[in-house]
């Protein structure tokens, strides 16, 4: 294996300042005489700058949440080509925004349903294990913010429930806001599925489920709800002691 190879491997370590001293100290000097392999690690580090920016993951009311995936691959459209940050012929133009749909891979499916992926070159040889940690990390991070995200917008929406004032048809309640966020949150688990089957998000999976037949329940309720329903529905928030249990799961997530 060539010097640039070695160092290559450890860029991602470089970048997470997960290298041993002598490691360390090898990168660097070999950065300073090698301009290649800086423009490579100059690439890395405006990846990992992307997905530590918090806006990245904050989902709007409108939905914007589903277009991640698009927001990711047209920042890296803008980056230079990367050359080969993993170890392989992965020289293709096309491997910036193929990185961004990987990162993303809980949005795989509705990525190839607005715009299909780009096919990967074949790798030739095993991915650096360096860049395998890189990637695990960033899909643990997505995992557990998405889960956290899903859980603080259903608490909200249960807190609102159980506010809800008598302002429809006289002695009813108006819950039209309601139902249209319980409607949105549906979606929201839909997408959320796949991330809850890592490990790192597991415990919340029943949780996330139950919320949702909740919610299933709540979306086809009327506009204007009797008091009896109301109390029905608060009762069950209760003795479940959903909110309780959300807010355990936020602490674990956090």
């Amino acid at each position: 294996m060539d010097n640039c190879s070695r160092i290559k491997e450890l860029l991602v370590l470089h970048a997470e300042g997960a290298l041993e001293a002598a490691d360390y100290d090898e990168v660097r000097a070999h950065l300073a005489a090698c301009a290649a392999c800086k423009r490579e690690a100059g690439e890395i580090e405006q990846i990992r700058q992307w997905l530590t920016d918090p806006e990245v993951f904050a989902p709007t009311p409108d939905m914007a949440w589903q277009l991640l995936p698009s927001a990711i691959a047209a920042r890296a459209k803008t980056a230079r080509p990367v050359n080969r940050w993993l170890p392989a012929n992965a020289g293709s133009p096309a491997w910036a925004l193929s990185m961004a749909a990987v990162i993303v891979i809980g949005f795989g499916s509705i990525w190839l349903v607005n715009r299909p992926a780009p096919e990967p070159p074949a790798l030739s040889a095993a991915e650096a294990p360096g860049n395998a940690a890189f990637l695990g990390k960033m899909q643990v991070a997505y995992a557990r913010e998405a889960t956290a995200q899903y859980l603080s917008e259903c608490q909200d929406l249960l807190l609102t429930l159980m506010r809800a004032g008598k302002n429809c048809d006289g002695n009813n309640y108006d819950v039209s806001f309601e139902v249209e966020r319980a409607r949105r949150l549906i979606q929201r688990k839909q997408l959320l599925d796949s991330e809850l089957k890592s490990p790192d998000v597991a415990r919340a999976k029943a949780l996330c489920d139950e919320l949702d037949n909740f919610l299933v329940h709540l979306s086809t309720s009327d506009r204007c709800e009797s008091p009896d329903k109301m109390r029905r529905m608060e009762s069950y928030i209760q003795k479940e002691q959903l909110l309780l249990r959300i807010n355990l799961l936020q602490s674990e997530l956090s």
